[in-house]
């Protein structure tokens, strides 16, 4: 009973969270350049249950574990109907008759997430363990699953991914569920034209690159600049817009045109070159407050050459639907308040344990 009570809590509390982070989405729809964050929740590691008296027939322990595999844009897709997979999580190993999974830039099999752009992500997800509760290595080569279960790499086995639990094994049960992170969706927003001159807009993947005073570097889509006393191109809150060579860029008050690759252009002769960065590990930058983002401790942006285009004269807008948002706000708060009846009942039934039962 209180297993369920602690279920509904969770899903309370995950979906209050949900709804706070869409309330922010919608706060910021008319910020330029904001990018909206999305909360991905996961369940809690899954245990195996056992009945307490009595086994399963042997022939039913062994009827089958085969082993049946769907590979589609990078990830792996497994289940099974005898046995279960196991994964590494941070509240103990979970147990499952499906699993997903990807190869993580170790070699290591991982559950994984996708950005916005479709790529697999397997950085930060959870291990997925061999019949012996070990990571599975598989390398940087080719590998192999068997319908039996076991992995092939390089020839040998590296590991068996099905474990049978027991013959009294009845299932699996989780406790509810949480928050895995909150991460942002860098999805294209509306171009919009302004005429001027200062103001630019990424078309495509790409940030530009600011500094502040104290040798910080940040990434920003918001190209709303402006000149400080010294002829340089700042951010509205003083930061230097760099250009190619990590220096601030001087204009001097000069008319200048910006070309679709970042030349600035003064008196038809290209001067300088805004750098325009092309992240690919988007998934470690972390919001840094007024549209900046930064690289989250421990990590290095991974940048590739620029392929979009900069329009000068025109401001990214946020990429926040609000017809959208509001639909999934007002879909958040049914779910919130069907759990809330769930407790409710459950409370009941707890004082009706507790008052009526426990007098006979």
């Amino acid at each position: 009973m209180l297993r369920g009570l602690y279920t509904a809590v969770s899903a309370m509390q995950t979906t209050e969270k949900k709804i706070d982070v869409m309330a922010n989405n919608m706060a910021n729809v008319n910020t330029t350049g904001f990018k909206k964050d999305v909360v991905v929740s996961e369940t809690f590691s899954e245990v195996l249950l056992h009945k307490i008296n009595g086994e399963l027939p042997t022939e039913a322990f062994n009827k089958s574990t085969r082993v049946e595999v769907e590979v589609k844009n990078g990830s792996y897709h497994l289940s099974t109907q005898g046995g279960f997979f196991m994964a590494k999580t941070p509240d103990g190993i979970s147990y499952n008759r499906e699993t997903s999974f990807a190869v993580d830039k170790d070699g290591y099999l991982r559950t994984y997430s996708r950005d916005v752009e479709g790529r697999v992500d397997a950085s930060q997800g959870n291990y997925i363990l061999n019949s012996n509760k070990q990571p599975i290595f598989v390398g940087s080569g080719d590998f192999e699953i068997m319908p039996t279960g076991n992995v092939v790499a390089n020839g040998q086995i590296v590991g068996n991914m099905i474990t049978r639990g027991g013959p009294n094994t009845i299932g699996t049960i989780n406790g509810g569920i949480g928050i895995l992170k909150i991460e942002a969706n860098f999805s294209q927003g509306t171009i919009e034209a302004t005429g001027n001159n200062l103001d630019m807009a990424i078309q495509g993947n790409g940030f530009f690159k600011i500094a502040d005073g104290n040798g910080n570097t940040y990434y920003t889509r918001n190209g709303n600049f402006t000149l400080n006393s010294n002829g340089e191109i700042v951010t509205s809150e003083g930061y230097f817009l760099l250009n190619d060579e990590g220096a601030s860029i001087l204009v001097e008050g000069n008319d200048f045109q910006v070309s679709e690759k970042g030349e600035l252009i003064i008196n038809n002769q290209p001067v300088d070159k805004i750098d325009v960065v092309d992240i690919r590990n988007v998934s470690d930058l972390r919001k840094h407050g007024e549209g900046y983002y930064k690289v989250v401790d421990g990590a290095t942006a991974e940048t590739q050459s620029f392929t979009g285009g900069l329009l000068q004269g025109y401001l990214e807008s946020s990429n926040v639907n609000t017809i959208k948002e509001m639909v999934q706000m007002i879909s958040a708060y049914r779910t919130y308040e069907s759990n809330q009846k769930v407790v409710k009942a459950y409370d009941e039934l707890l004082h009706r344990a507790v008052n009526e039962i426990g007098k006979l």
